[in-house]
């Protein structure tokens, strides 16, 4: 069978979904009973229930000889992707003036995107500049690194404020006068990094253990006040290499950004599958920030994607149809190893069998 079929119940109705060509099919049992039978090797006959499975697609294709993940990767894989219908011609026109049409119609669906958690509000130092200014960007690409060998040692809050202003605060107010004198309408807020329609519907979930003047525990940054709210008082630094699948060695970070995705940021505007892609992409685009702004800083830094997804979402308190936990980023002090752990066990391993 194709691999791009799958069946929901949906109101009571069994719906036969091709996530490759977006169609959907109501099917009833019989129709169901073929399908199984036609995909355990039953050739297709002149039936009408078989017509109308063939004429549906879903034998067209046969699960691929080489896809190296399990069928839900290919269903994202394959479900955003954007193609041709058969027979259908590639777009034509002016797609600026169907794009700023389509804009117009939907603004009455602009959510608030400027988040605030609630909680007590925990001012934030002024972002302090001056290294960034005295390294090239050169530099900063040359020094950034992946590091897995931090320390334990505390850093002051006006560095953690520094590297999260440049990572996910507002750099350009709250007006846009460049966007205004054309006679367009600012939605949102400016970050370093870009996103898609200017959404950033990336929010940075501060973990506190070792910053000096601030107590320990679990804020949300609001980008465009530049200020803290706790979401849980007291964290202890052991309980974060759980929440990070065993990566015990982030136990000796500084602090660690859990960066969510507002979901509800970004589909009223593109509720096409397409968008998740973007929500990724926009992840991807601050990490690199994050990490170039702690090389410019003498910072160490270390990203993972490996987490405990409904764990740390309970510790956040995010409701999960709307927001949910997609990466973190650590920073400390160390000294630069990659992976200082690792090789003591190798060289523990290697010990033993000389």
């Amino acid at each position: 069978m194709t691999p791009s079929i799958f069946l929901r119940v949906i109101d009571g109705r069994l719906i036969l979904w091709n996530y490759a060509t977006h169609d959907q099919y109501e099917i009833d049992i019989p129709h169901l009973e073929r399908i199984i039978q036609l995909s355990n090797g039953s050739i297709v006959g002149s039936s009408a229930v078989d017509k109308t499975i063939a004429a549906s697609g879903c034998l067209d294709h046969t699960d691929p000889p080489a896809w190296g993940w399990d069928c839900l990767s290919r269903i994202f894989h394959i479900g955003t992707q954007i193609g041709l219908r058969p027979g259908e011609a590639m777009p034509e026109g002016d797609a600026y003036r169907g794009y700023i049409e389509y804009c117009a119609s939907i603004v009455h669906k602009i959510p608030e995107l400027k988040v605030e958690r609630p909680g007590k509000v925990v001012a934030l130092p002024l972002p302090d500049l001056s290294a960034l200014g005295d390294t090239t960007l050169r530099q900063a690409l040359h020094e950034r690194q992946t590091c897995r060998s931090f320390d334990a040692e505390a850093l002051p809050l006006g560095e953690v404020s520094t590297a999260l202003w440049a990572t996910f605060g507002t750099v350009h107010g709250e007006t846009r006068e460049d966007l205004e004198a054309q006679g367009l309408m600012p939605i949102g807020y400016r970050r370093t990094s870009p996103s898609g329609g200017c959404l950033h519907p990336s929010e940075a979930y501060l973990v506190a253990m070792r910053v000096s003047d601030l107590t320990p525990g679990i804020y949300h940054y609001r980008s465009h006040r530049h200020e803290l709210s706790v979401v849980q008082q007291g964290f202890a630094p052991d309980e974060l290499g759980s929440l990070l699948c065993a990566q015990t060695f982030a136990n000796d970070l500084s602090y660690g950004v859990f960066v969510t995705c507002r979901f509800d940021k970004m589909w009223w505007k593109y509720p096409h599958s397409r968008a998740y892609r973007v929500a990724l992409l926009d992840i991807g685009c601050l990490t690199q920030t994050f990490q170039l702004v702690c090389a410019a800083r003498g910072i160490q830094s270390w990203p993972t994607g490996y987490f405990m997804d409904h764990e740390i979402n309970e510790r956040l308190g995010v409701e999960t149809d709307r927001e949910s936990v997609m990466f973190f980023l650590g920073a400390g002090k160390g000294n630069g190893d990659v992976a200082r752990e690792a090789l003591s066990v190798l060289r523990e391993r290697a010990d033993k069998e000389s």
